[in-house]
């Protein structure tokens, strides 16, 4: 499984839609396989989602993210876990324990149900914040 993360220096970066690098880390059985850092630049948002995808990502763990972008993902069988924030080790850490949901992982001024990606348009968005970690 890889999971993707919006960087800037050691963090979550702000907002994904203006990112310009990206953590790629693949994690098998629990455990961290490999790492790289991955250069976005600017690209729309059919541009930003074809590299999640020809990356391989199952699962982006980001900032905040306009509602195009997370639905576009999505749309495209990518889990999207939006309005996190904190150090990039701290949010691997928290997801591979299953405990990202943790209100201290969250964008202050988030609103209730946000994470859980804009309400009632869901599909497969933030549905892992709760799960264990699958290969």
């Amino acid at each position: 499984m890889k999971v993707a993360i919006p960087i800037c220096q050691d963090n979550v970066s702000t907002v994904f839609d203006f990112a310009e690098k990206l953590l790629l880390v693949e994690l098998e059985n629990g455990a961290e396989k490999s790492r790289n850092e991955v250069f976005l630049g600017e690209q729309s948002v059919p541009e930003r989602a074809a590299i999640l995808r020809r990356l391989g990502v199952s699962v982006i763990i980001c900032g905040a993210i306009s509602k195009s972008l997370t639905y576009t993902i999505s749309g495209s069988g990518i889990d999207v876990l939006p309005f996190v924030t904190g150090s990039t080790e701290q949010i691997l850490a928290a997801y591979r324990a299953g405990k990202l949901s943790l209100p201290k992982y969250a964008m202050p001024g988030c609103w209730k149900g946000a994470r859980n990606c804009f309400g009632k348009r869901r599909g497969r968005c933030g549905r892992r914040m709760n799960n264990d970690i699958r290969n």
